[in-house]
């Protein structure tokens, strides 16, 4: 489906396993990226199709959606195209769920337009960029020096060939559950913009939310893997030090960066019991499904 914003047409899905009832909650997920669709995305919110309405936008500049331009790439008019998602389709009882680059974009969203959502979650992000230094240490600690060389060439003296071994040494440390077939596909298929990515990457070093979250009144979740390499749970957890309103952090065991992927059992939990501290959802432990 597609939606028309202000300059923007947005290309989204809807899905619920559900019957349908008023009022029943929306999970607006935002995905990873920047510069990816929101198709892996969609495909990690399926088990909560069992409680809410999966809501998935390729968010401006990616995927099916209209690119825009460059200088419209930024977490306020990604924000702000959000909140007009939100009012132009007249969800209501939304929970805003963000992972990696998504979790900047509800951090922003939370501290410019409080009370529009009734919470946010923020899975594998943090109020900043880990430092350099940081970043190589995680790496060094999971993998081994050859791991943490190689990430510091990345970060340090970026090149095509750089960004291959990257690839080739650093990537699989973003989870820690092999792809499945499916998945797989998913990455082999999906609409990519790296202009997008560019864009945003030049000045990601810069990134610092923490005095934007002074701002934010709406509770927060935020899910981070023990093992997860470009975001230390300490750093995560930064988020709660600085934000206006209630923060609940769960370091995930058993998860990297990918953690709705890694974890997925623990996550729906997590995500249920928080859902219905909000009043979204009834029953945070529904009891398994007999097979007749």
């Amino acid at each position: 489906m597609r939606i028309k914003l202000a300059d923007v047409d947005i290309y989204f899905t809807a899905s619920t396993r559900r019957p349908w009832e008023p009022h029943q909650p929306v999970l607006l997920g935002l995905h990873g990226g920047p510069g990816i669709d929101g198709s892996q995305m969609r495909y990690f919110l399926e088990p909560q199709q069992e409680w809410a309405t999966v809501v998935v936008p390729d968010q401006r500049g990616h995927g099916r959606s209209d690119r825009s331009t460059p200088p419209a790439w930024t977490l306020d008019q990604w924000a702000a195209d959000i909140r007009q998602f939100v009012e132009v389709l007249g969800l209501e009882r939304v929970l805003l769920v963000g992972t990696s680059f998504g979790g900047f974009v509800v951090q922003r969203f939370l501290a410019s337009y409080p009370g529009v959502v009734r919470g946010g979650v923020v899975i594998g992000s943090s109020p900043r960029r880990a430092s350099e230094s940081e970043i190589i240490e995680r790496y060094r600690d999971l993998g081994g020096d050859e791991v943490a060389q190689v990430m510091e060439r990345t970060l340090r003296e970026p090149s095509p060939q750089a960004e291959q071994d990257w690839a080739r040494v650093c990537a699989p440390f973003s989870r820690l559950r092999p792809p499945d077939e499916l998945l797989t596909r998913i990455a082999g298929e999906r609409v990519e913009t790296p202009e997008v990515n560019a864009h945003f990457m030049a000045t990601f070093g810069e990134l610092d939310l923490r005095a934007d979250l002074a701002g934010v009144r709406d509770p927060m979740l935020v899910l981070v893997g023990v093992d997860d390499p470009l975001t230390p749970p300490d750093v995560a957890a930064e988020i709660r030090k600085y934000s206006g309103g209630e923060v609940t952090v769960h370091a995930v065991e058993g998860a990297s960066h990918q953690v709705l992927w890694d974890q997925p059992e623990r996550s729906d939990r997590l995500l249920r019991e928080f859902a219905a501290s909000l009043g979204l959802v009834s029953d945070p432990h529904p009891r398994p499904k007999v097979a007749p």
